[in-house]
C-alpha cells in the first residue's frame, strides 16, 4: 500500500478552486499560516477570487467546528487530515528573503519534510515561479 503523502497547498490553489481540499483523496493537507493570512486579504473582492476566498474560509471554519485545525481535522470518510502549520525559517537557503510570502509557504513545506522525513511532501501551487523555486532547492512541487 502506498504511503500517505502530505500536500502543502499554496494560496493560488484556493483562490482558483475553493474545493481543492477535496482533490487529494486519503492524503493529508497542510495549510501554511501565511496562506490563511493571504486568503483573508482577498475575501472582500467582488469577483471569482473573492468568492473562492470566502468559500474556503467558511469551509475551514466548518472544519474547525469539528476539531482542531492546529492538530488536524479529518476531511471526511476516506479522506486525509487538514491542518494549519507554521514554518522554521532556517530551512530556507540563506539568500532567500524571510519576509517574502512565497518563501514562507515554501519554508512550511520544507519544515513538514524535515518533521516527517518518511513521508513524501509535495507543495501544490498555480504559481509558475514558485514551482521553479521549489525545483531549484529539491522541494517536490506540482501545479
Amino acid at each position: 500500500m502506498a504511503r500517505k503523502k502530505i500536500y502543502v497547498i499554496d494560496t493560488s490553489v484556493y483562490l482558483t478552486d475553493s474545493n481543492a481540499i477535496n482533490a487529494f483523496g486519503n492524503h493529508d493537507i497542510v495549510v501554511p499560516l501565511k496562506v490563511l493570512e493571504e486568503i483573508d486579504k482577498h475575501k472582500k473582492r467582488q469577483d471569482g477570487v473573492g468568492s473562492n476566498a470566502r468559500r474556503i474560509i467558511r469551509t475551514l471554519d466548518w472544519l474547525r467546528s469539528r476539531g482542531s485545525v492546529c492538530d488536524g481535522v479529518r476531511l471526511g470518510r476516506g479522506k486525509g487530515l487538514i491542518k494549519a502549520a507554521n514554518y522554521d525559517s532556517s530551512v530556507l537557503p540563506k539568500e532567500w528573503s524571510r519576509s517574502d510570502a512565497d518563501n514562507q509557504i515554501i519554508a512550511t513545506a520544507l519544515t513538514e519534510k524535515k518533521l516527517q522525513p518518511n513521508r513524501k511532501v509535495i507543495l501544490v501551487s498555480r504559481d509558475i515561479n514558485m514551482r521553479v523555486k521549489c525545483d531549484s532547492i529539491g522541494m517536490l512541487c506540482e501545479g
